[in-house]
């Protein structure tokens, strides 16, 4: 992992955990056990940043769900997972990055009916469907068999 030239950074120990001034950097193993250190190297450095509670909750979620969908739909993959995180003058920007991936355009409309009785919904999508209504922006990006998810969220 390379820090962004000019910008100091520190290395936690032992953790592969890059941090600069308003920036975390990190690789996740591919694995649902994962989510909790997740959660607890991105609440640290919300804290540490004084990012807003409004904020906070849509983005746990929104992480939680994108993360989920790499590790559940690449099964046989064992890439790690890289997390960056930034904040930048009331908001926060997220990206994930994932390796050695099929494209799934995770900002395609998947046309969930939220209106129909749930015995007459298609299965699948929902999550999608959510974390683009929790979102300010998404965006997404795929080359050479590596995909990255962006999403940003501000106080509204």
């Amino acid at each position: 992992m390379q820090r962004p030239a000019g910008v100091s950074s520190r290395r936690l120990a032992r953790s592969g955990i890059f941090l600069s001034e308003r920036c975390m950097q990190t690789k996740l193993n591919r694995s649902y056990d994962s989510l909790e250190e997740m959660y607890e190297l991105t609440e640290r450095f919300f804290l540490n940043e004084d990012v807003d509670l409004s904020i906070r909750f849509p983005v746990h979620f929104v992480m939680e769900e994108l993360f989920t969908n790499m590790v559940k739909y690449q099964p046989d993959n064992s890439n790690d997972i890289l997390l960056a995180v930034k904040t930048l003058d009331g908001s926060v920007s997220v990206s994930l990055t994932d390796f050695d991936v099929d494209d799934f355009d995770v900002t395609v409309d998947r046309n969930v009916n939220t209106e129909a009785p749930l015995d007459e919904r298609t299965p699948g999508g929902l999550g999608l469907h959510l974390i683009h209504k929790m979102v300010d922006s998404i965006n997404y990006d795929y080359a050479d068999r590596q995909s990255t998810v962006t999403f940003t969220k501000g106080t509204n």
